[in-house]
C-alpha cells in the first residue's frame, strides 16, 4: 500500500468519479467502492490509510454499524464521512465509532477545499499514529530492531568457543596420535563439540547478567562513607 492511497466509497457514481479524478490529479492513488461489501473487502485487502465514506449504503447496514466494522478491520483507518448535514444524534453516533472528520459533500470539484484539508490532516495523523504504535505495520518495516543483534552475539560466542575447543584439540592431538590412541583423539573431538554447545548459553545468558550486576554494583555502593 502506498502512503497516499485513498478509497472513495459512495453509492453516487457521479460523485465517486468526480472525487477520484480530483484526488488522482493531486497525486493520490485512488480506489473506489459502490457498496458496503465492496468497501469492507477493499479495507481488509489493503492497509489503506484514509477512506472517504458516504452516509448511506442501503437498509442492510447502517452507517454507524459500517464504521464500526471498518474500524475493526483496520484500527489505523482514518474515516472521513462525506455527506449532507447530520442530525445531532447521528453525528454523535458516528463520532463515537471513531470517524476522523465529517465533511459536507462538495457540490463541485471546485468546492473541495474543506475535503482536501481533511484528507491532508488524516494522512499526517496516520503517519503519527503508526509510528507511535509498536505493532504498527510500518514499525516492522522501519529497520532492524534489537532482535537483529542476536545473530551477531551468537556468531561471536561461537567463534570464541570454537577457538577454545580447537586450541585444546590441536594441543592434545599430537600426543594422542604419537601413541596411536585414536580413540582418545575421537573423544577429544567429541569433547570439543560438547564445549561449544555448553559455552553458547553461558556466553549468551550468564555473561550479560554478570556484566549487568557489575554495572549496578557501583550505583548501589554507599557514597562518601555513609
Amino acid at each position: 500500500m502506498g502512503e497516499r492511497e485513498i478509497i472513495i466509497a459512495d453509492t453516487d457514481a457521479k460523485f465517486r468519479r468526480r472525487m477520484a479524478d480530483f484526488f488522482k490529479d493531486e497525486g493520490f492513488q485512488v480506489g473506489t467502492a459502490a457498496s458496503a461489501d465492496e468497501v469492507l473487502a477493499r479495507v481488509m485487502e489493503n492497509r489503506v490509510a484514509v477512506l472517504l465514506l458516504g452516509s448511506s449504503f442501503g437498509d442492510r447496514i447502517s452507517t454507524t454499524e459500517l464504521i464500526h466494522l471498518l474500524k475493526k478491520c483496520n484500527r489505523h483507518l482514518h474515516i472521513i464521512m462525506v455527506s449532507e448535514a447530520l442530525s445531532l444524534s447521528q453525528a454523535r453516533q458516528v463520532r463515537q465509532e471513531g470517524i476522523f472528520y465529517h465533511a459536507l459533500k462538495p457540490a463541485s470539484s471546485a468546492d473541495t477545499g474543506e475535503l482536501w484539508q481533511a484528507v491532508a490532516c488524516a494522512f499526517e495523523k496516520h503517519r503519527t499514529s503508526v509510528l507511535a504504535d509498536p505493532h504498527g505495520p510500518q514499525r516492522n518495516q522501519a529497520g532492524p530492531g534489537p532482535k537483529t543483534r542476536l545473530p551477531v552475539k551468537l556468531m561471536s560466542c561461537l567463534l570464541v568457543a570454537t577457538l577454545m575447543g580447537a586450541s585444546y584439540y590441536l594441543l592434545a592431538a599430537p600426543s594422542a596420535a604419537s601413541h596411536g590412541n585414536w580413540a582418545m583423539l575421537l573423544f577429544l573431538g567429541f569433547f570439543a563439540l560438547i564445549v561449544v554447545g555448553q559455552l553458547l548459553p553461558i556466553f549468551r545468558i550468564k555473561l550479560p547478567a554478570r556484566l549487568l550486576a557489575g554495572r549496578k554494583a557501583p550505583e548501589n555502593s554507599p557514597r562518601g562513607g555513609k
